[in-house]
């Protein structure tokens, strides 16, 4: 079966089509279309955000399609500012109302602490909401609820005292970030893996090491990017304004050389931290 068909059986059982369309920072002016070109390719799964600003845009995609809403997967995220139960809520509902549905098929706590709160404990807020998400999945609003760039000790703090285990972390998974840790945590937890910036948001396929390795494996760097989160067991999300690199991206059934899989995972080097050396100063 091609990856663009497949699904996770989440661990309530909820189907997950495993490969899902991020819509952060696309093309504003052109997104209802962007997404019904994404319909078209075959993704059936939307990750979206209140922050992303494009809800009404997607629902009129979704609406315009020919696509059964059943059969699209929608997940949206708590933004990392909101912290409190009456907070969770009401933000849950505007996207469900901007989208034009009456439940989400997952809702994300978008980050362990708000932006700019870095190394702050949030511990207690966050239990907050994970009891609204509960509440809210309890009464059948949402299909799936997790986190997101929680690691484990974020983990253990939030399931210490919950009454449903989270059924998915999204985390910012690419080669020389392959977080095994933590990933290990979550497969032991039955805890679904999400992969965000799987392309480390374009910093990749700048690499040369990748487009020869590519190359060699017959495939677009993009393509061997994307194969390698997917045989890592994590579900990748990944975007374009493009509909031929969304064909692109899509095409990645072709298992990788073993030899090509562990030159990735062994990448200990995150492209994100590297800086280029300044150039010598000519004389």
């Amino acid at each position: 079966m091609a990856v663009i068909k497949e699904k996770v059986s989440l661990s309530n059982g909820y189907q997950m089509p495993k490969m899902a369309f991020g819509t952060y920072n696309l093309d504003k002016k052109n997104i209802e279309t962007i997404i019904l070109n994404a319909l078209r390719v075959g993704f059936r799964h939307f990750e979206t955000a209140p922050i992303y600003l494009n809800e009404d845009a997607i629902g009129k995609a979704i609406k315009n399609s020919d696509v059964d809403r059943d059969d699209i997967y929608i997940t949206s995220k708590v933004p990392p500012h909101i912290k409190s139960y009456d907070a969770t809520i009401r933000m849950a509902k505007k996207p469900m109302k901007k989208l034009g549905v009456d439940y989400l098929d997952a809702l994300l706590i978008n980050n362990p602490v708000p932006w700019g709160k870095e190394g702050e404990d949030f511990t207690k807020e966050n239990r907050e909401v994970w009891r609204a998400m509960e509440d809210m999945y309890t009464e059948e609003i949402i299909g799936a609820i997790g986190v997101s760039n929680f690691d484990i000790d974020d983990m253990k703090a939030l399931m210490s005292e919950v009454r449903i285990k989270p059924h998915i972390n999204q985390l910012g998974i690419f080669a020389g970030h392959a977080l095994d840790n933590i990933r290990n945590f979550c497969e032991d937890n039955n805890i679904t893996v999400q992969g965000h910036s799987p392309l480390a948001r374009g910093r990749l396929l700048k690499e040369d090491w990748l487009k020869d390795l590519a190359e060699k494996e017959n495939l677009s760097p993009a393509q061997l990017a994307l194969r390698f989160v997917y045989e890592l067991n994590v579900c990748p999300v990944v975007k374009s304004n493009s509909i031929d690199r969304m064909r692109e991206n899509i095409d990645i059934n072709k298992p990788l050389s073993s030899d090509a899989f562990y030159n990735l995972k062994d990448r200990e080097r995150d492209v994100r931290d590297y800086k280029p050396p300044k150039a010598k100063r000519q004389l």
